[in-house]
């Protein structure tokens, strides 16, 4: 009897970086895609390479990021959450790896994927909507293009619509107790043509007040 391997796969997360080191080795484009994964997060991002491209120097500028321009050394990367070694040199990228395993830090490994703990999916970002798309390196190229369409197929109005939900879902909770009957509220905002007019640029803000009046009127159904 023959037993059918089975591959591993990787588990979709969402990280919480806010407030927590995250360190990236290397100042070429490839750790500038890294870098421009972890704007925006929160995180307290530190890039160690005697060199960086234009686009890292800008955000460094811009005080979004602090530059070590210096060579990795072991040690550097003490008191760090998360390290993505992408060094354009292989040894510098295997002797990072090895540093972040010991001190059981997560690691990203730009040239070697398998030898690291994670690997970044391609993410389309629309407000709070996150989109994320990986083929596990199967196939970088039809990641791509799914992420491609998907930029075509959710655009701006899902981040106006994001602020629109998460509101009402605030109101929602304050106002309603019975877990059963905000489940029902729920459905139902999402069941309202809101989409629909942000797209044909009919949508105006609701109220607090009108949000109340809303939930008034659709729990007496």
């Amino acid at each position: 009897m023959t037993h059918k391997r089975m591959e591993n796969h990787y588990v979709p997360v969402m990280l919480n970086c806010s407030g927590r080191r995250c360190i990236v080795i290397g100042g070429g484009k490839v750790a500038e895609r890294k870098i421009e994964a972890l704007a925006g997060s929160g995180a307290l991002l530190t890039i160690i390479s005697p060199k960086v491209t234009e686009k890292i120097l800008h955000m460094v500028d811009r005080g979004e990021a602090e530059w070590r321009k210096k060579p990795y050394l072991q040690g550097d990367l003490e008191g760090a959450f998360l390290v993505y070694a992408a060094a354009s040199s292989p040894e510098v990228n295997a002797q990072v790896i090895a540093e972040a395993k010991q001190r059981n830090i997560l690691v990203n490994s730009a040239d070697a994927p398998s030898t690291g703990d994670f690997i970044t999916p391609g993410s389309v970002r629309r407000g709070k909507l996150t989109i994320a798309v990986s083929a596990s390196g199967a196939s970088p190229g039809l990641a791509k293009q799914i992420i491609e369409q998907l930029r075509t197929d959710y655009g701006d109005e899902y981040q106006i619509y994001l602020d629109f939900l998460q509101q009402f879902r605030e109101v929602i909770q304050f106002e309603v107790e019975d877990r059963r009957d905000r489940k029902r509220l729920l459905d139902r905002v999402l069941e309202m043509d809101i989409l629909v007019q942000i797209r044909e640029k009919r949508y105006r803000p609701w109220s607090q007040e009108e949000m109340i009046k809303w939930i008034t009127a659709n729990r007496e159904e």
